[in-house]
C-alpha cells in the first residue's frame, strides 16, 4: 500500500531562532521567516516603581503691575488740596498740585500698569490747582479789605487827633511885685512868644492850641525872674490839657525859674 503523501513534508522544517531579549526593550527582528515585534510601552519589571513626572515651567503671570507714579501723584495732590485751604500757603499749593498733575498724567500713559491711583491722583491734583487759585484770590481780596479798613481807621483817628483842641496854662506864683516873665508856644507848625516885665504875681495865661495837623510836635516853655527888691519865692508851672507837665520854685532877689515841656500830640514828655 502506498504511503500517504503529506503536503510540505518533502522540505526540511524551518527552525525558529530565538535570541535572548531584554525585558525592558525588545527590538523588531526578522530572521528566517520569524518576525518579532517590540514596543516602548512595556510595563516596568516587577517591583520596579514608575518614573515620577517631571514638573513643567511655572505659568507666567499676565496681570497688570502696580503704578508707583500713580501713588506719588495721589500723595502730592492730597498735600496740595490741604494746602489750598490755608492762607498764604495756598499760593504754593497751586505749584504742588501742578507737580501732582504731571505725575498723574505720566502714570496714566504707562503700559501694563494699574490706573486707579493714577486717575485719583490726577483728579485730586487738578481740584487742588483750581481751589488754590480761587481761594488765593478770595484771601487776597479779604486781606486788601482789612488793610483798607485799617488805613481808613488810622486816617480818621489822625484827623480827629489833628482837630483836637488842647488847653495850655502858664502860671507864675510868688510874692514878687516886679517879676519878668517870658513864655513861648510851638504847636501845629506855628510858634509864638510873649514877654511881660514888672509883673506882679500871681500870673496866669491860658491858651488853646490844636494838636497835630501837619505837624504833631509841640513844645511849651515858661521863664520867670524876681526883681531886685523881691526877696520872696517865685515858682513856674505849665499845665497841658489838665495835666501838670512842668514846675519849678526858687527864692531870693533875681531868683529865676524855668519850666518847659515838649512831645507829640500835645505833649507827652516833661523837661
Amino acid at each position: 500500500m502506498p504511503r500517504p503523501f503529506a503536503v510540505g513534508m518533502d522540505r526540511e522544517p524551518k527552525r525558529a531562532v530565538i535570541r535572548s531579549v531584554d525585558l525592558g526593550t525588545v527590538e523588531p527582528t526578522q530572521q528566517r521567516g520569524t518576525t518579532r515585534m517590540s514596543t516602548s510601552n512595556q510595563p516596568p519589571a516587577q517591583n520596579q516603581p514608575y518614573p515620577l513626572p517631571v514638573p513643567g515651567p511655572a505659568p507666567m503671570k499676565t496681570g497688570k503691575r502696580g503704578n508707583g507714579l500713580g501713588i506719588a501723584a495721589l500723595i502730592v495732590g492730597g498735600f496740595a488740596l490741604i494746602g489750598a485751604f490755608i492762607p498764604i500757603l495756598n499760593y504754593v499749593a497751586g505749584f504742588v498740585g501742578l507737580v501732582g498733575l504731571v505725575l498723574g498724567v505720566i502714570a496714566l500713559c504707562l503700559k501694563n500698569r494699574k490706573k486707579g491711583f493714577a486717575v485719583a491722583g490726577t483728579i485730586v491734583s487738578a481740584i487742588a490747582i483750581v481751589l488754590s487759585i480761587i481761594l488765593a484770590i478770595a484771601y487776597t481780596a479779604g486781606f486788601a479789605g482789612l488793610i483798607g479798613d485799617a488805613v481808613k481807621t488810622a486816617e480818621a483817628k489822625s484827623s480827629e487827633a489833628a482837630n483836637k483842641e488842647i488847653s495850655v496854662v502858664y502860671e507864675v506864683n510868688g510874692t514878687a511885685t516886679d517879676a519878668s516873665i517870658v513864655y513861648s508856644t510851638y504847636s501845629a507848625g506855628s510858634s509864638s512868644t510873649e514877654q511881660s516885665s514888672g509883673q506882679a504875681l500871681p500870673f496866669i495865661k491860658e491858651l488853646t492850641v490844636k494838636a497835630g495837623q501837619q505837624y504833631d510836635f509841640a513844645s511849651y516853655s515858661l521863664q520867670a525872674q524876681n526883681g531886685a527888691e523881691d526877696t520872696g519865692s517865685v515858682s513856674c508851672k505849665i499845665t497841658v490839657d489838665g495835666d501838670v507837665v512842668a514846675e519849678q520854685t526858687s527864692t531870693g532877689a533875681y531868683a529865676t525859674v524855668s519850666c518847659s515841656a515838649s512831645g507829640a500830640d500835645g505833649v507827652t514828655e516833661n523837661k
